[in-house]
């Protein structure tokens, strides 16, 4: 079993409805996990009587996950620990908000609520806070990122599924995809939470 890290986007009425109570953060995470399996289920049905080589399929399969994927959500997957290390340089899991530290409040912060969900609690960040993260996001400096990408340190560091050396690329484009994620966040005045399964 993985642990995985999911942020979704929704507007401020709304976060506090869902995290009000934990029957309604279930009811809640049952709908976004609901509407993830879907849009998989659809992709996949986009493939039936597709013809083509393995590399065709996996291409058309990613191109069919991209239309049916709610922008709202991103998900972090296994790579949480991972992207915290590239951003701050860092191999700490420290569940702590630090307001003076947002590339680490980021993955490991935000407001706490008191609903639980797989591996611990459920936390937001408020539009002022998606604000200041958006921003600290986009100033990251991309090559330290690229320079700290190195696989055996990472496994040295106990870092949490490391990478391979191939998947170089891959894994930096997430630290890009995730701060479009919050500028798109920004730019429509949403709060975001965070949580783990």
């Amino acid at each position: 079993m993985s642990v995985t890290v999911t942020y979704y986007r929704l507007p401020a009425q709304e976060r506090e409805s869902v995290t009000r109570d934990q029957a309604s953060w279930e009811q809640c995470r049952r709908r976004i996990q609901s509407a993830h399996f879907q849009s998989f289920h659809s992709a996949a049905a986009g493939l039936e009587g597709f013809t083509g080589s393995r590399e065709e399929r996996y291409a058309k399969l990613a191109a069919l996950l991209a239309e049916h994927r709610d922008p709202r959500r991103f998900d972090m997957e296994k790579d949480w620990h991972i992207i915290g290390y590239l951003l701050t340089g860092r191999a700490e899991i420290i569940e702590e908000h630090r307001p003076d530290d947002l590339l680490h409040s980021v993955i490991f912060g935000g407001h706490d609520v008191s609903v639980i969900t797989g591996y611990g609690a459920v936390r937001y960040y408020d539009g002022q806070l998606v604000a200041q993260l958006a921003d600290a996001l986009r100033a990251a400096d991309r090559e330290s990122v690229r320079r700290r990408f190195d696989p055996a340190r990472m496994r040295e560091l106990g870092i949490y599924a490391p990478p391979e050396e191939g998947e170089r690329d891959a894994v930096v484009c997430i630290v890009d995809r995730f701060t479009n994620f919050f500028g798109e966040a920004q730019a429509a005045k949403e709060e975001v939470i965070r949580f783990a399964t």
